[in-house]
């Protein structure tokens, strides 16, 4: 068995985990929600079973213990002694294709009947003779398809040589379309030469229109405002009035920090010297540099340069109307960087000054000039690409008024139409005899189902199925090429839905669990979430399935995020002795400022819950009681307020959380409040959502009032729900 995990490092979610959690042991519940990191963790032990790294994490480096103290590690998979059987999306991925409703075969055993072997072996007899037709047949099709193919490619090359590129399957294709009339199509050696030489005439090639973003007015006011601001702090008004001096000490001031004596004269540093710079140098001060800073640097973003194509790349007919739009364009382009120059200069100013205010000094840009001349230069590059269209398309014709009298040429060579009748007609016979040998080889696979062990799969999955359902409307049956064929009330199933295709895999993994590679006494099987989208019946019968299947294997991981198969589970180790299962929490929290999974024991008052509501209620209500800044119970807090609310509302109004809230909460900004809160901070992704949620105060506020709101709605249920709250409190 598997003792424990020493290390995770550069697997997904796993950044650098190091395994504090208890031991593993046989049977092994692992709690979490989505995208906590379950799914990831399932990979790695799939890493093992398929002994290669996973292909999105190929820098992963992990190390497994088992009870005897061998290790698995990331550089050596292939010398485990057990047997690793995983169940999660990618097992499905790689082994169910719902396109064609088919899966992939699961083992060969064999079980031989005479009779019908012998039956067997006269219809392949009957096969090899029609193929044997088939293939006198093909070769006299192939003598002469590869006549006319060679005969073919060198007139194209003819073609080639003329205007490129041009190949063979061109000229079949025109040869196919006006196969009635070729005859008509003969040219002259004058008009030919004519032809050629239209085509060989010079042409310009198009040119590109220019697409730009300009800087809006938008922008213009962001870095107005940001001009406007001073610094409100408590200033000395010498390092106001000398910037210089004023960079120097803030510079200074943070080589200092901590520092006893100056690094420059030696003197002594009183702490109410530094604390009177420090006052200066506010966190206003720098939030303004930096934006200052941030608006200079965008600003070189905005500049434009172009390199115009030469005035002679254009036609005659637009070249003197490009010169013009050009120079035009290029003016207008330096105004604007000029323009763009002059504020980041006006922005580096503020840098060395922030006291002072320059949004006076700033000024307005006519975007709408450069935009006109940019127009005005597009519309005489569109001039010159219709013109390049049009010459196009004479060459064109003159090309396929030549491309014609070469068919015309090659079929009165060649007799192209009379051996493409030939070919047509040896093509019937083969279709023929292909399909008698589709008849026979169906009458071979319908007596080869009911020995194949591929038919045998196909009920085991049919059987697990049912019980998974409670009936049996999705059946499997064996196809040809060892696959399987899906039916829904004896029909070809369609649009299966997310549940049925959960139960066909899931099915189909515990077959491969009787194959003859797997001794499930040696098997170490981590299953994934096995009930997505089923409902109750469906979910407590696959849960019937596993106790049934799997308590004999030599270890079991089961990871879910759905709390009533959880429980389930939960109540069928709880009957086991207790050093025989051990119960784990997956979450995803910040460490340094990086999203990371967690693994840990499951904690008690979750496990003795029966309800998430109740779990929910308990993270709640302790923070209350004891707010903290902690940054992980912060970056959670959103995500939990939410699932509570959904599930107090959605159980006694019927209804989501946006008009749960209108109901329980009567002051409006108060809802407005929450709204955001539950709405904003749980549905961002990565940092950006917990890098704002710093306000300790703020979260305290928002706990308060969604608590006080259900307390004041149903208070004889916020009594209970506090009493199962102090129980616990009480038990831990």
């Amino acid at each position: 068995m598997i003792k424990r995990i020493n290390k995770i490092r550069s697997f997904g979610i796993y950044k650098d985990l190091t395994f504090c959690a208890p031991e593993f042991k046989k049977y092994n519940l692992i709690y979490g929600w989505n995208y906590s990191g379950k799914t990831t963790l399932s990979r790695l032990f799939r890493c093992i079973e398929l002994q290669k790294i996973h292909m999105d994490f190929p820098d992963a480096e992990f190390e497994l213990i088992d009870n005897e103290n061998n290790n698995i590690k990331h550089n050596k998979l292939d010398g485990s002694r057990y047997q690793f059987r995983v169940f999660n999306t990618d097992f499905i991925n790689d082994n169910l294709y719902w396109e064609n409703q088919e899966a992939n075969p699961i083992f060969v055993l064999g079980e031989e009947n005479i009779e019908l072997q012998q039956q067997i072996e006269v219809l392949d007899e009957t096969i090899g003779d029609l193929e044997e037709d088939k293939t006198e047949l093909e070769q006299q099709r192939n003598d002469i398809e590869t006549d006319l193919e060679k005969k073919l490619t060198d007139k194209a090359r003819e073609l080639n040589r003329i205007k490129s590129p041009y190949n063979k399957a061109k000229l079949k294709k025109t040869l196919e379309y006006h196969q009635a009339n070729l005859d008509k199509y003969f040219l002259s050696e004058n008009n030919l030469s004519i032809l050629r030489e239209t085509i060989n005439a010079p042409s310009k090639e198009k040119l590109s229109i220019i697409h730009l973003e300009f800087l809006n007015q938008s922008k213009l006011e962001q870095i107005e405002e940001i001009l406007e601001k001073t610094v409100i702090s408590e200033t000395i008004e010498k390092l106001k009035n000398n910037p210089e001096l004023n960079n120097w000490v803030q510079r200074g001031l943070e080589l200092h920090r901590g520092k006893k004596h100056c690094d420059f004269c030696g003197n002594q540093l009183t702490s109410d010297l530094l604390h009177t710079y420090e006052k200066h140098f506010s966190k206003e001060y720098e939030k303004i540099l930096m934006e200052l800073n941030r608006q200079a640097r965008d600003l070189n973003i905005f500049k434009i340069s172009i390199p115009f194509p030469d005035d002679k790349r254009l036609y005659p007919q637009v070249e003197n109307d490009y010169r013009i739009s050009k120079s035009k364009f290029n003016k207008c382009i330096s105004e604007y960087n000029e323009t763009i120059e002059k504020l980041i200069s006006l922005l580096n100013e503020k840098i060395k000054n922030p006291f002072n205010k320059y949004a006076g000094k700033a000024f307005l840009m006519e975007i709408t000039v450069i935009i006109d001349s940019l127009n005005e230069y597009n519309e005489v590059i569109t001039r010159h690409n219709k013109i390049c269209d049009n010459f196009e398309n004479e060459q064109s014709g003159a090309f396929q008024k030549i491309e014609l009298h070469y068919a015309a040429e090659f079929n009165k060579d060649n007799n192209y139409i009379l051996n493409i009748t030939e070919l047509k007609k040896l093509d019937t016979e083969i279709s023929t005899i292909n399909k008698k040998i589709a008849e026979c080889k169906a009458l071979v696979h319908q007596k080869e189902s009911k020995l194949s062990d591929v038919g045998k799969a196909a009920d085991k999955i049919s059987a697990e199925l049912q019980s998974i359902f409670g009936r049996g409307h999705i059946k499997l049956e064996a196809v040809e090429n060892n696959k399987f064929r899906i039916l829904r009330d004896g029909r070809e199933a369609k649009n299966l839905s997310e549940g049925e295709k959960t139960a066909i895999a899931f099915s189909y993994f515990l077959t491969r669990l009787e194959d003859q590679e797997t001794d499930l006494s040696k098997a170490i099987v981590f299953i994934d979430d096995p009930i997505s989208s089923l409902d109750s019946n469906h979910l407590y019968n696959t849960f019937s399935i596993i106790k049934a299947k799997l308590e004999n294997c030599n270890q079991l991981f089961v990871s879910t995020h759905n709390f009533e198969f959880f429980n389930l589970m939960k109540d069928w180790f709880s009957d086991m002795k207790k050093k025989k299962c051990c119960y784990y929490l997956i979450e995803r929290t910040v460490k340094e400022a990086n999203e990371v999974s967690n693994i840990s024991e499951l904690p008690l008052f979750l496990l003795n819950y029966k309800s998430e509501y109740h779990y929910l209620f308990y993270k709640i209500k302790s923070f209350d009681s004891n707010p903290t800044t902690d940054f992980e119970n912060l970056y959670q807090l959103p995500n939990i307020i939410r699932r509570f609310l959904e599930a107090f509302v959605g159980f006694k109004y019927a209804v989501g959380v946006k008009r749960g809230l209108e109901i329980l909460i009567a002051n409006e900004s108060e809802r407005i409040k929450i709204d955001k809160f539950v709405n904003n901070f749980s549905h961002q992704s990565g940092l950006s959502r917990s890098l704002v949620l710093t306000d300790v105060n703020e979260c305290k506020s928002i706990v308060h009032i969604v608590l006080e709101a259900v307390k004041n709605k149903d208070s004889e249920h916020y009594t209970c729900l506090e009493e199962i709250y102090n129980t616990t409190i009480t038990a831990l």
